[in-house]
């Protein structure tokens, strides 16, 4: 998905020790901690993915090393949610580390269990983006957005590589709201002119996400 240079990136008992110390929840306090919790119901969104009997192996790989990119960052994108929010709870490395190491052994229901955890712990922030914005003036935006930006790589995405572009109307019926809205805030960038943030504003994202979804249009008066 383009934007004005807008480029789409193309989802033990240690454990329950670390992870489910009481936590205050992060609040939407800028982009960094939305896109924090985000890139983590994507991630945990993936991991459930990986237990998808029908993925072919060719897709399945691709699923884990998206998995693992998600791992890489994980820090970092603490970090930046920490400036925005100094309440957004740190960790050690261990449930990274935690998650890695099981997806080395295959045992994905480990990897599940602590990417949970995770989800729990920096919740995905969705105000402004669910409900999905249904009405008629939003629809139309949303057309002309898909159509300027999306359409050329998703509409008929070649499926043979690894990590391929999705038919964004076909996956809004396969997955929640939710997880689409948290897709739409990690899957756009900006660059060096615009800024690395996700260009398109809430009230976007959420006309987007009822656009894919095929929600009945609101007629407002």
């Amino acid at each position: 998905m383009k934007r004005a240079g807008v480029l789409a990136v193309p989802f033990t008992v240690l454990a329950a020790v670390l992870l489910l110390i009481p936590i205050t929840a992060a609040k939407a306090a800028g982009e960094n901690v939305r896109r924090l919790g985000a890139e983590i119901a994507v991630m945990y969104a993936d991991g459930r993915r990986l237990n998808d009997e029908s993925l072919s192996a060719h897709h399945r790989s691709g699923v884990t090393a998206r998995l693992r990119g998600g791992l890489a960052v994980l820090d970092l994108l603490i970090r930046a949610a920490r400036n925005d929010d100094p309440s957004v709870a740190q960790f050690e490395d261990t449930p990274v580390e935690m998650i890695r190491s099981a997806l080395d052994q295959g045992d994905r229901a480990s990897a599940l269990k602590v990417l949970s955890q995770l989800v729990q712990r920096y919740p995905f922030e969705t105000s402004g983006l669910l409900p999905p914005d249904n009405r008629k003036n939003a629809q139309r935006q949303a057309k002309t957005l898909h159509e300027t930006y999306c359409a050329a790589c998703h509409d008929d995405p070649d499926l043979s590589g690894r990590r391929p572009a999705w038919n964004l109307f076909t996956l809004a019926q396969n997955i929640s709201p939710a997880e689409l809205a948290a897709r739409l805030v990690i899957g756009v960038r900006g660059d060096s002119l615009t800024g690395l943030d996700n260009p398109f504003r809430d009230s976007e994202i959420s006309a987007l996400i009822s656009f894919y979804r095929g929600d009945k249009v609101r007629r407002v008066k």
